[in-house]
């Protein structure tokens, strides 16, 4: 799937503009792309009841595009100008050619008993009233409108995106359009993908606007969906001649008396993703815990601080591993605390090999990132929006709104790729590209989600992935395990140890 940004859609446009494909020219394409989608998809529009809320802006203008080509086959066709008369010059010549082929048009403020009567009869509404450029809340009447709209017992259709969408961000204002079907011009946006905007959107189909092919090799696109395709053509077949140290050397540095399941998950996600060999590196006291529930691992037992803790005398026990190893994992379950601190400080300055920091191990150098330049390859991070905010010093509610750039920025300063965990959780590489995956469900909400994707990323690493490859596949896979747990035992019932199982069926139905 393409992905633009706002600002990459706006210079395809101009540049197109530029070439002669004209803004108005634009314009009219998609609102013929956007009307071709909905014959389409409804069969029959002829003698059906459409009513289209057109904004004063562009996107009103698309809506006018729409009416005009509804109504030349015969639908019921209403426009209901939201705001006023249209502002720019396209919109403006939109509107005048509805007006000359006699299209009934109502203004909200002067007509408002008329639409309520039209509402209860209206088969399809169509949403144009704001498109990608909102942001914010609704201001008045608009708050009304979407709320109309969402109210009625109607087929809702979005142009572009939901009125109420941030396109860059997903944030949703309060009374957001709630679409059955969403018509995106020329490429999806973020706010397509991101939740919950996603959700507003329920189906979304990206139409051809016309763009010339010389302008989109001229705007990069630096934003990828990770897809079924992407991943599997990563993943490697296993070599018939092979043996446990082909697929690499894994360290994972886990777990502690109270999180012990944090060493289990981690290292039941990394053997599951095929790591030839799992060490896992905790406190004697934990290894007596676990050793049974995973017989095919082996053991590094550390001494520990009274608080059930990795202690700072680990260190000189650690080393030969860390000399050895093809990948490490540091951070879920460790606790907190100046040993565990100067623990993750250590392992990155003597560590030759990839580095995952998770949990625990973010939190101990939110206050001194700088340790991620330490790393001697590029470094994997995988905090959720908690651990975002508190490694770059905001408010988790500043962190949700500026999830994508946040990511991008971190992956940039401390060159380090950055796996943000949320319901759509984003990849940022240093270079600035951007993968939003696109699996999982709510049923991965629950304490250990993250033990076992860490696992998953490290063994992927451990094996001589390129660290790229290593989150986008382990994230997807992740998710597309979890999404088959709730199939069979449901998202309520569902719990992070059952995502290695239903991984291996995951790799089988693929033949791996």
């Amino acid at each position: 799937m393409k992905i633009l940004t706002v600002e990459q859609m706006k210079r395809e446009e101009r540049l197109s503009d530029e070439m002669g494909v004209t803004y108005q020219r634009l314009m009219e394409n998609a609102g013929c792309a956007a009307a071709a989608f909905i014959r389409k998809t409804l069969s029959n529009i002829s003698g059906r009841n459409f009513m289209i809320f057109c904004g004063s802006g562009n996107n009103g203008g698309d809506g006018f595009v729409v009416a005009r080509k509804l109504f030349e086959e015969r639908a019921n066709v209403v426009v209901v100008l939201c705001g006023g008369l249209p502002r720019s010059d396209e919109a403006k010549y939109m509107y005048n050619c509805l007006i000359q082929a006699g299209i009934t048009m109502l203004d909200f403020d002067m007509d408002r008993r008329k639409i309520d009567e039209l509402l209860v009869g209206a088969d399809i509404i169509i949403d144009a009233m704001f498109g990608t450029g909102f942001s914010g809340e609704f201001r008045e009447p608009y708050n009304e409108i979407a709320e109309m709209i969402n109210s009625a017992l109607s087929v809702r259709i979005s142009l572009d995106i939901p009125s109420g969408i941030n396109a860059e961000t997903g944030l949703a204002a309060k009374n957001s359009v709630k679409a059955n079907f969403t018509v995106a011009f020329e490429a999806a946006k973020p706010g397509h993908i991101l939740l919950p905007g996603k959700e507003f959107c329920g189906k979304t189909e990206v139409v051809d606007i016309g763009i010339p092919h010389e302008v989109r090799a001229q705007v990069e696109q630096n934003c990828f969906a990770a897809t079924e395709d992407m991943v599997f053509s990563s993943i490697r077949r296993r070599p018939r001649f092979c043996n446990k140290g082909t697929f690499g050397k894994l360290l994972c540095i886990t777990g502690s008396s109270n999180f012990p399941g944090a060493a289990v998950l981690s290292a039941l996600g990394a053997m599951r993703s095929g790591a030839g060999i799992t060490t896992v590196a905790t406190t004697e006291k934990v290894v007596s815990m676990i050793a049974s529930r995973i017989p095919e691992a082996t053991f590094l037992g550390l001494p520990e601080n009274e608080d059930g803790t990795i202690s700072g005398g680990a260190k000189e026990k650690i080393l030969p591993f860390l000399e050895k190893v093809d990948a490490v994992l540091i951070g879920c379950g460790l606790g907190r605390g100046k040993d565990i601190g100067e623990l993750v400080d250590f392992v990155f300055e003597k560590a030759k090999c990839t580095i995952i920091l998770d949990a625990d191990g973010i939190n101990c150098i939110a206050e001194k990132p700088e340790i991620l330049k330490k790393a001697k390859t590029v470094p994997i991070i995988t905090p959720h929006i908690g651990e975002m905010a508190r490694l770059c010093g905001i408010s988790i509610p500043e962190t949700i709104e500026k999830r994508v750039d946040l990511a991008f920025e971190t992956a940039k300063k401390y060159e380090t790729i950055v796996v943000l965990k949320d319901a759509t959780t984003v990849i940022a590489e240093p270079n600035g590209d951007i993968y939003f995956n696109s699996t999982g469900n709510p049923g991965l909400s629950k304490g250990g989600s993250g033990d076992c994707l860490a696992g998953m990323i490290a063994s992927f690493a451990a094996q001589g992935y390129i660290e790229t490859a290593c989150a986008v596949c382990g994230v997807y896979l992740h998710g597309l395990a979890a999404d088959k747990a709730a199939k069979e035992l449901s998202e309520y019932g569902m719990l992070p140890s059952d995502i290695p199982a239903f991984l291996c069926r995951v790799f089988a139905e693929k033949g791996l």
